[in-house]
């Protein structure tokens, strides 16, 4: 459970900055790229490399401290060495850590899980209406007409075996599934349409079989649920869903219909269909036929990105999400009691490293205790001495995170507050404050900072 919310705190923070590097960085090469197709290509990798850059981090942890009873003699393995091949070109090291307490990465861990009921909840009835239209297929032959347009778009599109139907339950052409791929035509179409619309509507939906865009499609909504909780993927699925709309219709305009006639029939389809339902493929998307239709009449559509502008796209993209994996954050393991039981020492390194304060603390069934040991120190004409020593018992000694938090009262009656962050294995750094009886910080005194380290 432990590692499983530290994993998960890891991804989050690194994700809340790293998925914004790697879309920027798309967007700037998106637009070296003039194809439709190369830039949806682009689109995709930037989606997969914002969730692997971030969940890389989060797996490799920086490790610096081990926890509960792990601590052996054996020598450190560092994350480098821990990390596996695929990892380690994306940077998978995490030389950044932070230490949240239990309480915080609680509230992470379900604020992130909630995210992701969330977006599992939004596509979840989509999803289902999408795998119901398979079932309202009307398996009785097409009509004559339809079925020759619909070959003539196969053969031209270098199609294999993809069916064709009609049905009652979609408003527009659809097309569902990856492996065994069916394209959806409403039952008033074939009266409504004929000719250029039909085999533009019918082109658009084989140019998405083509391209395998209902597999590619799937894979980013998913993708998209375990970034559900950042902004910047919203921008990115519509970014994708724009240059997948393109390259379908550069498809056709290059193969079935020229791109004057494709342009008029799209509009045609766009004033006489509804949109495709979720999580399904179809040509009426009107949110942005300005911009499908003004790319095929100024040949826009048509252009092939050259190997320079992919090669240059590519490296920036590459560059920015290395750059970006080699400052991830990783999350220090919890603290276990084994890592600050022992006896502590802190010096005083300014009075010529005189001690200042001695921690011991122990464990009985399951409940830590200890002691402070005070001493005094006298700056003489000989220089700083030793004159004494006064030793407390360590009052509601509590672990949070790698913070040993307790109290005291020392001989004069004064509460103080202390608190021994450890800082690295054997480490650490004791901080002291004076309390007032409610627990309020006592306005008459300053926060000490005392260098410790566990010698047994």
């Amino acid at each position: 459970m432990e590692a499983g919310s530290r994993i998960v705190v890891a991804f989050v923070l690194n994700a809340a900055w790293q998925v914004p590097v790697v879309v920027l960085a798309a967007a700037a090469a998106a637009r070296l790229l003039p194809s439709a197709a190369a830039r949806h290509r682009l689109l995709l990798a930037a989606l997969g490399l914002g969730l692997a850059v971030p969940l890389s981090g989060a797996l490799v942890g920086p490790g610096t401290l081990q926890s509960g009873d792990e601590r052996t003699s054996s020598p450190p393995v560092s994350p480098r060495q821990e990390a596996t091949a695929w990892r380690a070109w994306l940077g998978a090291a995490a030389p950044h850590a932070v230490a949240p307490g239990p309480s915080v990465r609680t509230v992470v861990a379900a604020g992130y899980l909630l995210s992701l009921a969330l977006a599992a909840a939004r596509r979840g009835p989509a999803w289902r209406r999408a795998l119901a239209l398979r079932r309202s297929a009307i398996e009785r032959p097409l009509p004559e007409a339809v079925r020759r347009v619909a070959e003539r778009c196969r053969l031209r599109l270098d199609v294999g075996n993809v069916a064709v139907r009609l049905s009652r339950a979609v408003a527009s052409p659809v097309t569902l599934g990856a492996r065994h791929p069916l394209i959806l035509l409403p039952e008033g179409l074939v009266t409504s349409l004929e000719g250029d619309p039909l085999a533009a509507a019918l082109g658009h939906e084989m140019a998405h079989v083509r391209r395998s865009d209902f597999a590619w499609n799937t894979a980013a909504e998913l993708a998209a649920v375990l970034l559900a909780f950042h902004p910047a993927v919203a921008w990115l699925l519509r970014q994708l869903r724009q240059a997948r709309e393109l390259a379908c219709d550069a498809l056709v305009a290059e193969r079935v219909l020229d791109p004057w006639t494709y342009a008029r029939s799209l509009a045609a389809l766009a004033r006489s269909l509804a949109a495709a339902p979720a999580y399904t493929l179809g040509v009426a998307d009107a949110a942005i036929l300005e911009e499908r239709v003004m790319s095929l009449l100024t040949g826009r559509a048509r252009r092939r990105a050259g190997a320079f502008p992919v090669v240059a796209a590519s490296i920036l993209l590459g560059s920015a999400s290395v750059a970006a994996a080699s400052f991830a954050v990783g999350v220090e393991p919890s603290a276990g009691p084994a890592a600050v039981i022992g006896a502590w020492t802190g010096r005083v390194e300014e009075m010529g490293d005189l001690p200042a304060v001695d921690l011991k603390v122990a464990e009985k069934d399951k409940q830590l205790s200890g002691s402070v040991t005070f001493y005094a120190v006298r700056v003489g004409p000989q220089g700083p001495t030793v004159e004494g020593k006064d030793v407390v018992e360590m009052l509601e000694p509590r672990l949070d995170g790698k913070r040993l938090e307790f109290k005291v009262k020392n001989s004069r009656g004064e509460t103080l507050a202390m608190v021994l962050k450890l800082t690295g294995k054997d480490e650490g750094e004791l901080g002291t404050r004076g309390v007032t009886s409610d627990g309020g910080e006592h306005p008459a005194t300053r926060e000490l900072l005392v260098k410790m380290k566990r010698v047994r």
